[in-house]
């Protein structure tokens, strides 16, 4: 902010000079615009100080940034573990990480209940009656509501919907996304130099899927 004030101090003084013609005035204005160049020239030199002084700072934190190999994906843990015993064989250490990953859609038909968990009951003891497969929700925003089945497309559940609303039952769709884990095997940054091209080129053998790619270094789940 201050070098900004100057430089618009600065910018005033050669204006007036342009305007002025009194040669004791202009020798005035140069004398001021001559004091306001040499402090702008003090904290150009302060602020470039200050960010040499930054520098090793920066340097440092980008070194702690430490860059894992992670080898994978696998849709089960158990390939994952035999990746890392054949590393373990070969004298690299690494972990086994897991992700949350987004999958499909499934499709929930729910019958809306009004009233207390006793009304719910009864209303569901009278779809079983009827033979219609459903249970109370008992968790999440639906909790209160009668589940009467949850389908993997979209139209095996209006096909459903349109039978139960057939029969009286205003059915709702309610869209859930299935949430599912993968696997890598992560390599620490200390050992990635060992994880080099000949050496996946032997591991593909075993798993011809294997990708590699260079990550943060994640923390390992429990």
């Amino acid at each position: 902010m201050r070098s900004v004030f100057l430089f618009l101090l600065l910018l005033n003084v050669l204006y007036a000079l342009w305007q002025l013609q009194d040669d004791k005035a202009v020798q005035a204005l140069y004398d001021v615009a001559d004091t306001s160049l040499e402090q702008l020239d003090v904290v150009a030199e302060s602020s470039s100080s200050m960010l040499e002084r930054k520098d090793p700072e920066l340097s440092s934190a980008q070194v702690k940034t430490s860059l894992c190999v992670n080898l994978g994906v696998f849709q089960s843990r158990a390939k994952a573990e035999q990746l890392r015993q054949r590393l373990l064989a070969w004298s690299v250490e690494s972990e086994v990480i897991d992700r949350d990953v987004s999958g499909t859609l499934d499709y929930w038909l729910v019958y809306p209940v009004g009233g207390d968990e006793s009304a719910a009951l009864s209303r569901l003891g009278l779809l079983q009656a009827e033979g219609i497969d459903s249970f109370l929700i008992t968790r999440g925003d639906l909790a209160g509501n009668i589940s009467l089945g949850v389908f993997g497309r979209e139209n095996n559940a209006m096909a459903r919907q349109a039978q139960l609303q057939a029969m009286g039952y205003q059915v709702e769709i309610e869209m859930l996304e299935k949430i599912t884990s993968e696997y890598l095997v992560q390599v620490d940054a200390s050992a990635r130099r060992l994880v080099d091209q000949p050496m996946l080129a032997r591991l593909r053998e075993s798993f011809p899927e294997l990708q590699h790619q260079f990550d943060p270094c994640q923390t390992v789940a429990n």
